[in-house]
């Protein structure tokens, strides 16, 4: 825990560590010619078909204020961007059930409010998007991923059953 005390070191190895290889990835990964195509392709649908099949339910949970589209132009902005400056070109980026519920339930506080009703969703969310990437840099900044030796198996196993749990109601609700 020591690493959170002082701001952007964590960062700073990251980019000292990964620099030496980062025109190398590029460089062989272009060298491979056609071999590359296969595990590219692989990743293209694993990553798009769960984010247009989560999109429809998004898009059925939001009364269409968010849909495939939505979600497949962010996971692509997002996953380019990332393999660009991430250092990981391979990492599949994507939506995932807790982020629908998420997206579910701040459309229907949304709703029922009637300073900001349906008309204001999509503003209210970007600012609720501002903030968590604030937190998310913040964190970042004072290298707070350390702290994840703190926790033990039972709280990924917990993440993995609620998970479970979230995928079995949205199969029995239909």
């Amino acid at each position: 825990m020591g690493n959170m005390r002082t701001a952007f070191e964590g960062m700073i190895k990251d980019i000292k560590g990964r620099s030496a290889f980062y025109k190398q990835d590029w460089t062989n990964g272009l060298r491979s010619g056609f071999r590359i195509l296969a595990p590219t392709f692989y990743i293209f649908f694993a990553s798009a078909l769960p984010v247009i099949a989560f999109g429809e339910q998004l898009s059925r949970d939001t009364d269409d204020a968010l849909g495939a589209v939505a979600t497949l132009t962010s996971a692509t902005s997002c996953g380019t961007i990332h393999s660009i400056l991430g250092g990981q070109p391979l990492l599949i980026v994507g939506v995932a059930e807790t982020t629908i519920i998420m997206y579910t339930y701040l459309y229907h506080f949304c709703k029922q409010r009637p300073d900001l009703g349906r008309e204001l969703f999509l503003a209210w969310t970007a600012w609720v998007c501002v903030w968590t990437a604030m937190l998310l840099i913040l964190l970042a900044i004072f290298n707070a991923c350390t702290i994840i030796t703190r926790f033990t198996r039972i709280a990924g196993e917990g993440l993995g059953i609620l998970i479970t749990v979230l995928f079995l109601q949205e199969a029995i609700k239909g």
